[in-house]
């Protein structure tokens, strides 16, 4: 087989299991009616399932590589969101300025703190090898 070739498989599955762990999560959702986002819970449980690896398969990251390279688009919505809705979100600025200074915040020390655990117990695991 070309390498070529290899390389599309692999990021075609890599898509493939990202795409079954979206749909896991959004089966979930539907099914206890939780009140989250399927594409979060399915997010979440590639989160463990990838914890439980201690490890990301070469398909899931070649997969997901074009996610992420593309992921700026992902932000247009949005902007054109906010700048349609300008009149009605003008009052609220200073509220919705502080919130997402906050929780920016709050999510970038969380995960400071969660990587400083994982690689502080890498590290360890390493050194008792």
């Amino acid at each position: 087989m070309p390498a070529f070739l290899f390389n599309v498989l692999k990021q075609c599955f890599g898509m493939l299991t990202l795409f079954a762990f979206y749909i896991l999560g959004e089966v979930i959702v539907q099914s206890a009616g939780l009140p989250l986002p399927g594409a979060l819970v399915g997010l979440l449980i590639l989160l463990f399932a990838l914890l439980l690896l201690k490890r990301t398969p070469a398909s899931v990251g070649s997969g997901a590589r074009p996610l992420l390279s593309h992921m700026t688009v992902l932000f247009v919505p949005a902007v054109c969101a906010v700048m349609l809705m300008w009149q009605d979100i003008a009052p609220y600025l200073l509220s919705i300025s502080v919130a997402i200074f906050i929780s920016t915040a709050l999510s970038l020390g969380a995960t400071a703190w969660g990587a400083v655990r994982i690689f502080s117990a890498s590290k360890r695991e390493q050194h008792h090898d």
